[in-house]
């Protein structure tokens, strides 16, 4: 998904949830570049503020580090008057099993 997709959400007015799970690194390219040594300065980046983008073009969004974080969702599943999404901040210190175990790692 890229930005044109979350402007085409808002401006078709679908009340949809869009969940980023933002590790703040490329997932797969992590597995390709950790296992052949390579550095990890081009695949890993600073935190980004999803929401405020989110927010930026029309979502309702939230910044979800905890389960408690979650509690507007009940809000919003209440009125969705829009979309809404959801900056879930998941922890970069292991890096995703699926993928691991997709790449043979």
């Amino acid at each position: 998904m890229s930005a044109s997709e979350l402007e085409t959400v808002v401006r078709l007015g679908i009340p949809m949830v869009v969940v980023i799970f933002n590790d703040q690194a490329y997932g797969a390219e992590v597995h390709h570049f950790a296992s052949s040594g390579a550095p990890m300065d081009t695949v890993t980046f600073p935190d980004t503020d999803f929401a405020a983008i989110g927010r930026g073009y029309g979502y309702d969004a939230i910044t979800v580090r905890a389960p408690n974080d979650l509690a507007p969702v009940a809000d919003w599943v209440a009125h969705r008057s829009g979309p809404l999404l959801i900056d879930a901040k998941v922890t970069a210190d292991e890096p995703s099993w699926w993928l691991a175990e997709a790449f043979g790692h």
